[in-house]
């Protein structure tokens, strides 16, 4: 493994046999203080010192909990709640962090902290090997909170292996080999598979770069793609976004992306028009549209994997809107309707099957309904959580089968491969019509130049007993003299044009403003909440 520490030419290597000592050290000493199925929270910061820590940690039969610290100046009190719910016995961590671990000290529930850079010092004891099942608990992976409050999935080590053993099949037969490299956060379920685990269960050699690096400058994303000619990278829709509005064309001279087969896409909505201008201003440094591969999947469990060969590869259908908006699909010639982007077909072992969430009976053919997933990669359920557990874990059908685990998103079968939708908890239902926020974000966001794409928030909000529109829309930095009232009422009118919908609030913000997580996902219900507080407090200043 290659860490590029200032996201650019500052290596640090990692071996597997490195990285196997520094663990087994570590699990030697967690196993003389704690008791198997005890819960370990990892606070690291960027790096890859957490990837010796979690499977120290699974080496020593405990349960991983990695949890991001915040940023310099944000409060720590979302990192204490989920401690608090994670009920950890240690804190494994570094020097860099101690600082910012002060605040925490103070308090009385913080467990007992290890710093993982002084073991070298302490006394060495026998590793023993645990006595672990493919039923034992093996992590517990924070959900983003762009929908609700993070839970705490639990992953047990035969989940783990069923997903890898599962992404290890399809990708032999897509025909990947080669290098990979990663820039999301370990800490999620999208960062640690592909940066830690598939590279190792797979024998890929992996180059990771800090994500605020690449937030930062997106060129250094493709810079390490080109000079490393790695063959594969997974990113949600925004990156790609980032790439087309922050690094101009003189600067994309001398990259070289033709050695980038794999270009993986999921954890949020894929834009058609995101791959399509992607493909287009990186065609001529080697960048092939077909390199995009589509993957549905969630931290409660895995769904789907682009399975196309690469020359029909991504797959898109366009439909009707205003069929859609009612639950039907009615397809369309191309250029008319909305493009959704296929996300595959059902990785082996997995069933997926489409319900209306209200009759519990699976929909056929032309119909949208939540998807339901069922197969040895879905998690046990959320921790400490059971009634949320019963309600997203242990769903049935009308008939009686299951247990599935509900998705909380939309969407339908075509051709066997699945297109999402969109969320359920993201769904309008204004006027008596249902609208997705993808949609009315996508309209916004084209209504003038000035609006960032992807860069978006719609939410209803109650206006004497009505739900109504809110859109909350960054502007580009070079656009920040415009005219506020006179993009709004574009807005408002493309809004109008397209949904026959009224705008009750057009709110233009600066770029960085619109609240996302650690992945980039659009917190669309924090959004909802930020102008509701800020409403009551102009409320109260009048």
């Amino acid at each position: 493994m290659i860490y590029l520490a200032d996201g650019e030419r500052q290596e640090v290597h990692l071996s597997h046999y490195s990285m196997q000592q520094q663990a087994k050290t570590l699990a030697a000493h967690l196993q003389q203080r704690f008791q198997p199925g005890d819960r370990a929270v990892l606070l690291f910061g960027e790096g890859i010192d957490i990837i010796p820590a979690f499977f120290g940690v699974l080496y020593a039969g405990m349960v991983a909990v990695p949890l991001i610290p915040p940023r310099p100046g944000q409060p720590i009190d979302d990192l204490v709640s989920l401690m608090t719910d994670a009920q950890p016995s240690v804190l494994l961590t570094t020097t860099g962090l101690s600082g910012f671990l002060q605040p925490l000290l103070a308090r009385d529930a913080t467990p007992p902290i290890i710093n993982i850079e002084t073991l070298d010092s302490l006394e060495n004891f026998p590793w023993q090997r645990p006595a672990i099942t493919s039923g034992s608990l093996a992590s517990l992976l924070y959900t983003s909170g762009s929908t609700s409050t993070p839970r705490g999935v639990m992953m047990t080590h035969g989940h783990l292996l069923h997903r890898l053993a599962g992404y290890a099949a399809l990708m032999e037969r897509i025909g990947s080999a080669g290098m990979t490299l990663n820039w999301l956060p370990i800490q999620h379920l999208m960062g640690l598979v592909a940066s830690v685990l598939q590279p190792m269960y797979a024998g890929i050699q992996t180059v990771v770069l800090p994500t605020s690096k690449v937030i930062e400058q997106p060129l250094r994303w493709l810079q390490a793609m080109s000079r490393f000619r790695a063959n594969s990278s997974a990113s949600p829709n925004f990156a790609l976004q980032m790439c087309l509005d922050r690094i101009q064309p003189e600067d994309r001279q001398g990259l070289d992306l033709s050695a980038w087969q794999h270009a993986f896409l999921s954890s949020e909505a894929i834009r058609s028009e995101t791959l399509d201008q992607f493909a287009q201003a990186y065609a001529a440094v080697g960048f092939q549209r077909q390199a995009y591969c589509t993957v549905y999947g969630l931290s409660e469990g895995s769904g789907t994997f682009d399975l196309h060969s690469q020359t029909v590869r991504p797959v898109m259908l366009n439909v009707a809107a205003d069929a859609l908006e009612h639950g039907h699909i009615v397809i369309v010639p191309p250029g008319q309707g909305r493009v959704l982007v296929g996300s595959g077909q059902p990785m082996s072992g997995q069933e997926i099957i489409i319900v209306n969430p209200e009759t519990r009976q699976v929909v056929q053919g032309t119909q949208v309904g939540e998807i339901w997933i069922r197969g040895p990669q879905v998690a046990d359920g959320y921790w400490r959580q059971p009634e949320a557990t019963a309600q997203t874990f242990q769903a049935r059908l009308d008939s009686g089968a299951g247990p599935y685990l509900r998705s909380g998103d939309s969407g339908f079968f075509q051709d066997q491969d699945l297109y999402i939708t969109g969320r359920l908890k993201e769904m309008l239902i204004i006027h008596g019509k249902n609208f997705y926020a993808v949609d009315l974000e996508l309209a916004a966001e084209n209504a003038h130049p000035a609006l960032l794409p992807a860069s978006s928030a719609a939410f209803s909000i109650s206006v004497e007993g009505e739900e109504q529109l809110v859109l909350i829309h960054e502007i580009r930095p070079e656009n920040a003299a415009i005219d506020i009232a006179e993009v709004a009422s574009l807005v408002r009118r493309r809004i109008g044009e397209h949904f026959f919908l009224p705008v009750h609030s057009v709110v233009l913000v600066e770029a960085g403003s619109v609240p996302r997580t650690e992945t980039g996902k659009i917190r669309r219900a924090y959004a909802r909440t930020l102008f509701l507080a800020e409403l009551e407090a102009a409320s109260l200043r009048a």
